[in-house]
C-alpha cells in the first residue's frame, strides 16, 4: 500500500514538473541554438496590460514577393553579413541549410514576414521608450538563439550606430499612385 507521504511527494513532483516544464523549451532553444544578430524596423505597439515592452519587426521579413496565403508559415534562410544576419531566401517548405546558415520560422502578414517567437521584448519599467526611440532610429539590434527547427528566442538587445535602411522594395501588385490635380470649386 502506498503511504500518504509518497502520494504527497508524487503530487508535489508533478506540480513542480508542470511549473518548470514551461521554461524547458526556452532553455533548450537558448542552449542548443546558434546565436544571430538581426536589424529591427519600427512598429508602433500599444497595450495597457502587458507592461513595458518593445514590439519588434525585422528587416529580414520585409519585401516578401511570394504569393502565399495570409498567416501561412514561411521559412526564412539567413546568413551572416558583417555583424548582422541577412536574408538569403525564403519559402513555404523547410529548407536544406548550407554551412553557416540558419532559418527562422515566420508567418506571412500583408506581404511581410513576421516572427512571432521574437516579436516582443519585455523590459524594465521606463526603459521601453528609450528602446523604441533607438528602434525607430534603426539603431536597435537583437541577438537571438535559433534552433535547428527554425525557432528563435531573444537573448539580448544591442544599441548600434544609426544606420538608415535602404529604400524598401514596393509591394507585389502595388498599383502606381495616380497623379492628383487640385479641384477648383466655382464661386457662387
Amino acid at each position: 500500500m502506498i503511504s500518504r507521504r509518497t502520494i504527497f511527494l508524487g503530487c508535489l513532483l508533478i506540480q513542480l514538473l508542470c511549473v518548470f516544464g514551461l521554461f524547458i523549451t526556452f532553455i533548450m532553444r537558448v542552449s542548443s541554438g546558434m546565436e544571430i544578430t538581426l536589424k529591427t524596423i519600427p512598429v508602433d505597439p500599444r497595450s495597457l496590460f502587458r507592461g513595458d515592452y518593445v514590439a519588434l519587426d525585422y528587416e529580414v521579413g520585409r519585401g516578401s514577393k511570394e504569393t502565399l496565403k495570409y498567416n501561412e508559415p514561411v521559412y526564412v534562410v539567413l546568413a551572416p553579413k558583417g555583424d548582422v544576419w541577412e536574408r538569403v531566401s525564403y519559402g513555404k517548405d523547410k529548407p536544406a541549410l548550407a554551412a553557416g546558415q540558419v532559418c527562422l520560422l515566420g508567418r506571412l502578414q500583408y506581404q511581410r514576414i513576421s516572427f512571432p517567437d521574437i516579436a516582443q521584448y519585455f523590459v524594465e519599467e521606463g526603459l521601453g521608450k528609450e528602446l523604441e526611440q533607438a528602434r525607430n532610429a534603426h539603431r536597435l539590434l537583437v541577438t537571438a538563439s535559433v534552433t535547428e527547427d527554425c525557432h528563435a528566442v531573444i537573448t539580448g538587445i544591442i544599441l548600434g550606430e544609426e544606420a538608415p535602411l535602404d529604400k524598401p522594395e514596393p509591394f507585389v501588385g502595388e498599383p502606381p499612385m495616380p497623379e492628383t490635380k487640385p479641384v477648383q470649386v466655382p464661386a457662387e
